[in-house]
């Protein structure tokens, strides 16, 4: 008989203080596999994120709180309440990983802060969260990932030819510095398994974004060269008959020419203007004009076909129905459907990762305002008459929709 294998993570238990995208994507990720995770959040409103675009969606909560708070619990706690804090140390009493995303200050304000929480729980482990690090001249300033971007030099890299700098369409600090907060809390893990002792894993918005562009910067601190990928010549989208193709340039000697060799023209590259690399980033203009109406003749899946023969780099362009309804997409498994109490059947994108070795995995959906609140704090020994008494002064709240700031 074979044995049912457990999920990684099963048993352990997370505290997590975290909202908006960096910190709930941490903690769900490691809810996926198998980490018990308590979400505290504030009366009536709850983690900010549930109400960001909540009024055009028709859903009390939003698709970005959706996205990141599955398989989790959701504690309303009034955290100005001196007692809340009482409730909060129960807890910790229990808990392997504490996480919080506050600016510097907050947690020790609290009480909440890792030399104190050190001293009581010497196996904690303690993960916090930063815009700009927990140091420093600008360590009191909150961070966000757009905010990040900017200041990081993602936005003056990412300008068009006017000059404008753009801030890129995806959270890609946020969800960094969320995966690295993730590797943070394991390997704390790993070694609390050795030495029996916690520690303050610190992950910053700031490190992310300058990590996110570790060869950029690379490339500008050696040679004062700035790397961008899409003004390389034979790096880019063009239109097809019907749609568009992503032509990736890199990594051979002689794009171009095998460029032309799948398309069935004549090798661009015996001509003066683009007979180097240089001559045709200097040409690029005219190039580009050229490769369009060379590829307008195909349809997207043809130029892919003909590209990929010849091994150049290329891929569709599509848009979110068409990735939704690719074949690809749907063997990978990543979109999952799970039962949300008041909106219904909702779809969600997947963890990532699979392990082979792992157990099924659970897929609940992101909680309601204070849907466990009674339920948590009766495995903590309180009686129904208690719960209600807590209820009336205001510290704790049952399911509810979150008010709008």
């Amino acid at each position: 008989m074979t044995a049912i294998r457990s999920l990684p993570l099963t048993g352990i238990r997370i505290l997590d203080f975290s909202q908006v995208q960096f910190g709930p994507m941490a903690t769900q990720i490691l809810a996926d596999f198998g980490a018990e995770v308590t979400k505290v959040e504030r009366p009536k409103l709850g983690d900010i994120s549930r109400t960001i675009d909540v009024r055009s969606s028709g859903i009390e909560d939003s698709a970005s709180f959706l996205a990141v708070n599955r398989n989790k619990r959701s504690l309303v706690l009034d955290m100005k309440n001196p007692r809340a804090m009482g409730i909060v140390h129960e807890l910790l009493e229990k808990t392997d990983v504490i996480v919080m995303n506050f600016r510097a200050g907050v947690a020790e304000r609290m009480g909440l802060g890792y030399d104190a929480l050190q001293e009581k729980y010497p196996g904690l482990i303690y993960a916090s969260g930063t815009g700009f690090g927990e140091s420093g001249p600008m360590k009191n300033m909150g961070g966000q990932d757009m905010a990040l971007q900017s200041f990081s030099g993602s936005t003056w890299h990412n300008r068009d030819d006017t000059g404008r700098p753009g801030i890129f369409p995806i959270p890609f600090v946020d969800f960094g510095a969320g995966m690295a907060l993730v590797q943070g809390i394991l390997m704390a893990l790993v070694e609390r398994s050795a030495s029996g002792k916690g520690q303050r894993v610190d992950v910053s918005l700031l490190d992310t974004a300058l990590f996110a562009q570790m060869n950029e910067y690379t490339q500008w601190m050696m040679r004062r060269f700035e790397i961008n990928w899409e003004r390389d010549n034979l790096v880019g989208s063009f239109k097809t008959s019907d749609g568009w193709i992503n032509i990736v340039g890199l990594f051979r000697p002689d794009p171009l020419e095998a460029v032309c060799d799948a398309l069935g023209i004549d090798n661009l590259t015996i001509r003066p203007e683009f007979a180097t690399s240089e001559l045709q980033m200097e040409n690029r203009e005219a190039l580009w004009s050229i490769l369009d109406h060379e590829l307008s003749r195909f349809t997207t899946d043809e130029a892919v076909q003909k590209l990929s023969a010849r091994s150049v780099l290329c891929a569709p362009v599509l848009d979110y129905d068409e990735v939704l309804a690719h074949p690809q997409v749907i063997n990978n498994d990543i979109i999952r459907t799970v039962d949300h109490p008041t909106a219904g059947p909702i779809r969600v994108i997947d963890n990532p990762i699979r392990l082979s070795a792992a157990g099924s995995r659970k897929y609940s959906p992101a909680p309601l305002l204070g849907q466990h609140s009674e339920e948590i704090l009766a495995e903590l020994g309180y009686s129904s008459a208690e719960i209600d008494e807590l209820r009336v002064d205001g510290l704790i709240s049952s399911p509810s929709r979150p008010s709008f700031a």
